[in-house]
């Protein structure tokens, strides 16, 4: 049986409430700013082409690492806003009329506005703030009794590893899940690296040693939803690999990538449909 479980985040543990289209369109719009129609797409495709050349947002430890979208916050903590600054600019000029010189002119408060408020938007007085809701978040609705189920019954240790940014740990504690992780949550703005790569699962992996040095990297299951990053990644680095499949992938499409990859064991594959079904799979006390 396992004796930890680390998650991925979005798409396993929280989901954009509503759409990007939808949430993007209720800041920019207060700023006169019209977006075309059928733009998530769009958006995803210029978020990957940006991550793909600047991987960690811009805080890779060994691919474009020039400082370009490097920035502290007022706290001295690594900040992901002029990466992403970068990204709404390429994201307007294609998923709207907008000039390139007119995206140049929008003030840097509206960008400051729309990072913020996907991030924990204290200031937002006209929102519901309140813990446990995030105007642009949302957890799965069997998030929560799971991590309690885990914490009460089996007391395995748990954690999270997501590419994402310094904005993760605060939405975590706004969407009220936060103190489930005892600290072990896990970015790649933090470490420089992003899934697939074996060193963001080692950094997770460490702090996990610090807590029970006996742990086994066998005995740690990785929940997530996107089978190159989350469970050839995983895999690859020695945990249990285990495929949330929320989106009713057929079995072709999911072993069609074991193929393509020689360490992958298909026996080995967890693949459930609720994180309920994770508690079949560790040990109890």
């Amino acid at each position: 049986m396992h004796r930890a479980i680390i998650f991925d985040a979005t798409g396993t543990l929280f989901k954009v409430r509503g759409t990007i289209s939808g949430n993007y369109n209720k800041v920019l719009n207060q700023h006169g700013i019209k977006l075309k129609q059928d733009i998530d797409n769009n958006f995803l495709k210029q978020f990957s082409k940006l991550s793909n050349e600047y991987p960690s947002f811009g805080y890779s430890m060994d691919v474009n690492n020039d400082g370009k979208y490097k920035s502290l916050t007022a706290n001295g903590e690594k900040n992901a806003f002029l990466w992403w600054n970068k990204l709404i600019k390429n994201f307007l000029s294609t998923s709207s009329n907008l000039t390139n010189e007119q995206i140049e002119q929008i003030p840097l408060s509206t960008y400051k506005e729309l990072y913020n408020k996907f991030g924990m938007d204290s200031g937002d007085t006209t929102s519901n703030n309140k813990i446990g809701h995030h105007n642009f978040w949302e957890i799965y609705p069997e998030v929560k009794p799971t991590l309690n189920k885990i914490k009460e019954d089996n007391g395995c240790y748990l954690g999270v590893i997501s590419n994402f940014d310094e904005r993760l740990t605060p939405i975590l504690k706004q969407l009220d899940i936060e103190n489930y992780f005892q600290n072990n949550v896990t970015t790649s703005i933090d470490c420089g690296y992003q899934k697939p790569h074996e060193k963001i699962f080692q950094h997770s992996y460490d702090k996990l040693l610090t807590i029970d040095p006996s742990l086994k990297k066998e005995e740690v299951i990785y929940v997530g939803d996107n089978i190159k990053k989350d469970v050839i990644g995983s895999n690859d680095f020695g945990f249990t690999p285990c495929l949330i499949n929320r989106n009713n992938l057929t079995n072709d499409d999911i072993f069609l990538n074991f193929k393509e990859n020689s360490l992958l064991v298909p026996q080995k594959l967890i693949i459930i449909k609720s994180l309920f079904e994770t508690l079949s799979y560790v040990k109890k006390n």
